[in-house]
């Protein structure tokens, strides 16, 4: 909503001889404005004038509003709706529309609080933003007290109430409309930077000379034989990097506990447990054997949803309880007769082919990659030190459905998953810069996703995992997934145009060593995982990509 359709029109300032018609006619203007707004505009509108918020900086391109709505606004909106409930409620006795206004009060006041509320606390963040000229990244977290359980070092679990930063429908959860007085509530803000767009044509790009290699296949063999492995105990064995543990768990802050959790699992490498990023734990984990009780110590992100704790020691101790190894098939009849080949040259030759059709938009990425990369450089602004949560899973969101289309295995998928969240940071930081320039560039180029651009990406994905449509669709609706990969796919629209705009020449690609070399060992990736689709045996069709 803009200043202009907000604005009352004046005549201050006119000159004695104006006649009374022209005031009539600037009345009338005036009026005819105010039709054009919505209902919704309007309440907007009016609310901006009547409520008060303040602005703390907290940080670069971060706010802390205090938004506060008088008494009357709060008394008009509840008077508003059970007026219309009067109107439109059926009460036993009465006629509709003739129940005493004190009697629909008093039977419909808790929803009517709860429904006002809602509407208040929305329209009043909006309100503000627009008050202040402020642009939002998304949406805010509102400051509540929440309850929450906690058991002390004498296994005695008690309620505690404890403020934090909540997402908007949570907290209303937790708040309620004031009987009397004005309604305030505070919301953490982040903010689009304010930036210049770089020069857009001939961005410099290099394509690699590249073709598959004998170690590409044998890397594509080895993912391949991962899909089909399975979770086997280790008995009387130590841990192992990328071991899948099972293990009592316990996270304290200054001597409280805060959260328990018997029989969790976790995998022995760098991860992030309970918002808290555990970088080392691999090494402190490896050697362990069942029974054993060991602890780790990190600092709680400042971030963390959870405001008690920031910048805090969270100490965790373990006691193991279960390790699982995962087993990997050899390349044997009984694997080859499950993928649908007859000898393991005729797979690796359709592997081969399959990697080849993938080459081109493998090479395309890189490309599109340099693109960011020159993007990210040429553009100055600041972006936020500590970046929140929400960005950083935005970032790992991404690179997870990148994986997918990419055909890679769940476990490693799962793997590199936990290295990023437990290392997210600097790259989390990246992605945010570029993505503030890719919206920029979709807004001034009018570049939109279509419903069927989407459904066609599920689809291919879909395909490559050997699962159902809406199944894969179902796990992206969680967690924000398909916004993730409505970006992606708006994303790659951009990049394909400065792409054919770019200055593309010809490199080498990098250098590969002699196929009969000996590739050092490397461990297996110890996740569990579904089964992935293998190779069309002979005579059949070779797999697609998105």
């Amino acid at each position: 909503m803009t200043d202009e359709k907000l604005a009352v029109e004046k005549a201050g300032g006119v000159e004695d001889d104006v006649s009374d018609a022209t005031g009539a006619d600037e009345a009338t203007a005036v009026a005819e404005k105010e039709t054009e707004l919505t209902d919704e505009e309007k309440a907007l509108a009016k609310l901006k004038e009547a409520l008060e918020v303040e602005k703390e900086e907290v940080g670069p391109l971060h706010v802390k509003l205090t938004i506060t709505i008088p008494r009357d606004t709060i008394d008009e909106e509840l008077g508003e709706q059970f007026q219309d409930l009067k109107r439109e409620a059926q009460v036993p006795g009465f006629r509709k529309g003739h129940a005493p206004l004190k009697l629909i009060e008093k039977r419909f006041g808790a929803d009517v609080g709860s429904d006002s509320l809602t509407r208040l606390v929305s329209r009043g963040y909006l309100a503000a933003v627009e008050k202040l000229d402020v642009k939002p990244l998304g949406d805010p977290l509102i400051c509540a007290m929440v309850t929450e359980k906690r058991t002390d070092d004498n296994g005695v679990e008690k309620s505690v109430k404890t403020e934090r930063l909540v997402p908007v429908d949570r907290a209303l959860e937790e708040m309620k409309l004031p009987s009397e007085g004005p309604l305030t509530f505070v919301c953490d803000v982040e903010l689009k930077p304010e930036f210049e767009l770089p020069e857009l044509t001939k961005i410099p790009v290099k394509r690699p000379k590249v073709r598959i290699t004998k170690k590409d296949v044998d890397l594509e063999l080895k993912r391949m034989r991962m899909s089909s492995g399975r979770f086997q105990p280790v008995e009387g064995g130590k841990v192992e990097a990328d071991d899948l543990l099972y293990a009592d768990m316990k996270m304290s802050v200054d001597g409280e506990v805060v959260v328990t959790e018997d029989n969790f699992d976790l995998a022995a490498r760098d991860l992030r447990v309970k918002g808290v990023p555990l970088i080392g734990f691999a090494d402190a984990v490896v050697g362990k054997k069942v029974g054993d009780e060991f602890a780790f110590e990190a600092m709680v992100p400042d971030d963390h949803d959870n405001i008690d704790i920031r910048s805090k020691t969270a100490k965790f101790d373990f006691v193991l309880h279960e390790i699982k190894r995962l087993h990997v098939p050899p390349i044997d009849a009984e694997f080859l007769e499950g993928v649908g080949f007859d000898t393991e040259e005729e797979l690796r030759t359709q592997l081969k082919l399959q990697m080849e059709s993938r080459l081109e938009s493998t090479v395309k990425r890189g490309m599109h990659a340099q693109i960011g990369e020159y993007l990210v450089e040429k553009t100055d602004f600041e972006v936020p030190e500590g970046v929140s949560r929400r960005q950083t899973d935005r970032a790992i969101q991404r690179r997870m459905i990148d994986m997918y289309t990419e055909n890679v295995p769940q476990a490693e998928i799962d793997k590199k998953v936990d290295e990023m969240r437990a290392k997210v940071h600097d790259q989390a930081t990246h992605d945010l810069k570029l993505f503030f320039v890719l919206e920029k560039i979709a807004e001034e180029q009018d570049i939109e996703v279509r419903e069927e651009e989407i459904n066609s990406a599920i689809a291919s994905i879909a395909a490559m995992q050997g699962q159902r449509f809406d199944r894969i669709r179902d796990q992206f609706s969680k967690g924000g997934g398909l916004n993730t990969l409505y970006l992606r796919i708006r994303d790659d629209k951009i990049l394909d145009k400065l792409l054919a705009d770019a200055e593309v020449s010809e490199t080498k690609g990098p250098k590969t060593k002699d196929p009969n070399t000996k590739e050092p060992k490397t461990k297996e990736p110890k996740t569990k995982e579904p089964k992935a689709k293998s190779p069309q045996p002979k005579g059949g069709k070779s797999g697609t990509d998105s």
